[in-house]
């Protein structure tokens, strides 16, 4: 039976969370779908379902996300526009209280699971969710919101997609499909008694040929291998890599062009720099520079100063972003990088971008390295000079691990650096930026 509103795959994952949160009392039950496939408005169905058919007797639900805002908010929201929607046929109209809707003698909170969030108190008596449980940390969700169901029974039910392949979705998931294979009957009856849930992008794009036009963009963006590709639309777990470029990735960006001492004319470069300290020894200040083509980055030259004075540093950078003819210069300005960025910008004017290394904007950097290397996009000279010769060896040793919601993190292993990675990073930023307010005709390279 259809449920208007919902689409099939849809409809068949809420009637059997429905049928479960009875017929399978005191478990786990899972659902992943696709990224924007609908996972959130079947659990706004749920939740609103399940306070409108208890309005009378009573009873209670939580219903957690990785954060209050936007997350468990935006569930809340969700949660209350559904049942607005429904006015017409209930006489029992919801109302909001803080992070809670009542509906006559039944009631949802929605809370929090950041392990410096406090929810201590709470009961679930109809049913415990989680939404974007991937990103919720296991010890505590186990600590603090399993309890709730301890006196009542009531399941849980897990919403979310892969990412680190053992998080607190995934090993529930990978429980309820070894139950689930053991299920026999016809095929509705195999769905109804399913404990998880997950439909492809193909198998969505069927009902909405517009989504699998998206997603198809969104492959030839990322590439097909890409962890974020992988996770949020195969629904395969974004299994930690040992290094961030992998091997075929690396022979991948190897271009056969030399690497250049000077630009050529009617060339278009940007630069990306990572600023170090003074420390002989330590890290250096790397700046890369590449050549915007059609298609994206090709490096041709990377600098690097090791224990050199800041003033001879921004002297230096200056004095090459001019020669090179620098359009865009994306700069680290990370602690003391702010103050040294801030005297190249007094050079420059506006080609010099400030970019602070918070870990979500070294996330994004990382992932736009692994996007540009898988779709053809980036290219580095295979050799050349010293400072290529560097970069090619940090790229085949820094290592990267998955970090929190669609993050990963990226770093030298021990005794090493990875300046000239941090450096080509903000190269391909500045890249991705420059406007296209001009084409070179006629280019001649050097072969």
């Amino acid at each position: 039976m259809a449920i208007p509103g919902l689409r099939a795959y849809q409809a068949a994952t809420l009637r059997s969370l429905h049928y479960n949160l009875v017929a399978a009392r005191g478990q786990t039950l899972t659902v992943m779908f696709p990224r924007q496939a609908g996972k959130n408005e079947i659990s706004a169905w749920l939740v609103a379902g399940l306070l409108l058919a208890n309005a009378a007797e009573g009873g209670s639900i939580v219903v957690c996300a990785p954060s209050f805002r936007p997350q468990a908010g935006l569930s809340l929201q969700r949660t209350l526009a559904q049942m607005r929607r429904w006015d017409d046929l209930f006489p029992i109209r919801p109302r909001r209280e803080g992070q809670a809707i009542h509906c006559g003698r039944a009631h949802a909170v929605f809370l929090s699971a950041a392990p410096t969030a406090n929810v201590a108190g709470h009961t679930a008596s109809l049913a415990l969710i989680a939404d974007e449980a991937q990103d919720i940390d296991a010890d505590w969700f186990n600590r603090q919101f399993r309890p709730m169901t301890a006196s009542t029974g009531a399941s849980t039910v897990m919403f979310g997609t892969p990412w680190s392949g053992n998080s607190l979705l995934e090993d529930a998931v990978e429980a309820n499909r070894r139950r689930d294979a053991g299920l026999t009957g016809s095929p509705a009856e195999i769905s109804l008694r399913s404990w998880h849930h997950q439909f492809s992008w193909a198998e969505v794009a069927r009902y909405n040929p517009p989504y699998g036009r998206y997603v198809e963009l969104e492959r030839e963006r990322l590439g097909a291998d890409h962890p974020i590709f992988r996770s949020q639309y195969d629904l395969v777990a974004a299994a930690s890599e040992a290094t961030l470029l992998s091997p075929e990735a690396l022979r991948a960006v190897a271009g056969s062009f030399p690497a250049l001492e000077q630009p050529l004319p009617g060339e278009r470069y940007c630069a990306g720099l990572d600023f170090a300290g003074e420390r002989l020894g330590g890290d250096s200040t790397v700046l890369t520079i590449g050549r915007q083509t059609d298609g994206g980055l090709e490096v041709v030259a990377v600098e690097c100063w090791t224990g050199t004075p800041f003033e001879t540093q921004v002297a230096a950078v200056a004095a090459l972003a001019r020669a090179w003819r620098i359009e865009r210069l994306v700069c680290d300005a990370t602690g003391l990088g702010a103050a040294l960025t801030a005297q190249l910008r007094g050079e420059l004017g506006r080609v010099v971008e400030p970019l602070v290394f918070t870990r979500a904007e070294k996330s994004a950097l990382g992932f736009a390295l692994q996007a540009a290397a898988a779709t053809g996009r980036l290219a580095i000279a295979r050799a050349g000079s010293a400072g290529i010769g560097r970069l090619w060896r940090e790229l085949r040793l820094c290592r990267v691990e998955r970090a929190g919601h669609l993050q990963i993190g990226w770093a030298a292993p021990q005794g090493e650096h990875d300046d000239c990675v941090a450096s080509l990073a903000l190269c391909l930023r500045a890249a991705e930026g420059l406007r296209p307010e001009r084409r070179a005709f006629g280019r001649s390279r050097a072969s």
